[in-house]
């Protein structure tokens, strides 16, 4: 089978495809994805058009349409990792019309090796527990379920 896209790394003119693709594995809007980039790359100016520890890449097809998008991050730790220092898949989504080509794998494989190049060793991710489209990619791309858990949050602390 023919590859018909490439990947690279994302750029601030795809941030409104990006977020078109990515939203619903977010369960957000796809202006608040886009506007959330901006305002990333705004904070970290000094740092190029990434945040540190940020990855963005695309699937591109040779028009320039972007059929694929990845988010990760690093973090310091990831449930069921044993190292510090994770590379986190925060979320990856492909055009319906574009699944079962190859597009996802790719995308992740090249995570992999820019994990790799910065010296991690572990990928971690999660998914909505009534997410089995997720549960069913993240299985057959080699991850294992490691735990389940309940995330909480306190949002707004109070004012002092």
């Amino acid at each position: 089978m023919t590859q018909n896209f490439t990947i690279r790394q994302a750029r601030p003119e795809d941030d409104a495809a990006r977020a078109t693709l990515l939203a619903p594995t977010y369960g957000a809007d796809a202006a608040g994805l886009a506007a959330e980039a901006a305002d990333i790359r705004r904070r970290f100016w000094d740092f190029g058009d990434l945040a540190p520890g940020i990855v963005r890449l695309v699937a591109e097809d040779a028009n320039g349409a972007i059929l694929g998008a990845l988010e990760a991050t690093v973090r310091l730790y990831a449930n069921g990792c044993e190292s510090v220092g994770v590379m986190f898949l925060e979320g990856i989504a492909v055009a319906p019309s574009c699944r079962e080509t190859g597009i996802a794998a790719a995308l992740l494989a090249q995570l992999e090796d820019i994990a790799r190049e910065a010296g991690i060793t572990e990928i971690a991710s999660d998914s909505r527990i009534d997410d089995a489209v997720g549960a069913d990619f993240h299985l057959a791309n080699g991850f294992s379920e490691a735990e389940r858990v309940t995330a909480s949050c306190r949002c707004r602390l109070p004012a002092r």
